[in-house]
């Protein structure tokens, strides 16, 4: 029982890094399958830049200065 129990923990902490596949590490986790396509919905200037250069959501920096939503993340 307990060598499952340690192959069981062992297969977990393998896996979870692939279940992350796609996700920032840290405290903020973002997401290109989310459906947060608009500056007024970023939370953060870290997502709004996740999702310009991750997810290619070009419309996050209209201007083309590569600095997405202005709003967000002040120069």
């Amino acid at each position: 029982m307990k060598k499952l129990t340690l192959i069981l923990s062992a297969f977990f902490l393998i896996s979870s890094p692939v279940l992350a596949k796609g996700k920032k590490a840290g405290s903020e986790q973002f997401s290109c399958e989310d459906s947060i396509p608009y500056c007024k919905q970023m939370k953060s200037c870290a997502q709004a830049k996740f999702y310009l250069k991750q997810c290619g959501v070009d419309r996050l920096d209209r201007d083309g200065d590569g600095v997405p939503c202005e709003n967000v993340c002040k120069k």
